[in-house]
């Protein structure tokens, strides 16, 4: 369950046997750059997946000790992690 990070081996999501759930941030282009690749790689592996983009948010939203930190989006983001984990873990 990536929050912010980039895929380095994008190859093998097509053969995960997990559940996986992404959150980016819209404004970290550099991460969510590879969305769509991600999604794809994901839709071939037949596994659940989420990929969640919150807009208005930079890399690290998460994070609420620095500047990057985005309420709204990081709220969402725990909500959606732990019903994801109700669900898949």
């Amino acid at each position: 369950m990536p929050y912010y990070g980039i895929c380095r081996l994008l190859n093998q999501l097509a053969t995960t046997k997990a559940a996986v759930l992404v959150m980016y941030g819209a404004n970290d282009t550099r991460v969510t750059g590879q969305a769509e690749q991600v999604k794809a790689e994901l839709t071939k592996s037949g596994q659940p997946f989420d990929v969640k983009v919150y807009p208005g948010a930079n890399h690290a939203f998460f994070n609420d000790t620095s500047g990057s930190y985005n309420a709204e989006a990081a709220k969402d983001a725990w909500a959606l992690t732990l019903a994801w984990f109700r669900k898949y873990v």
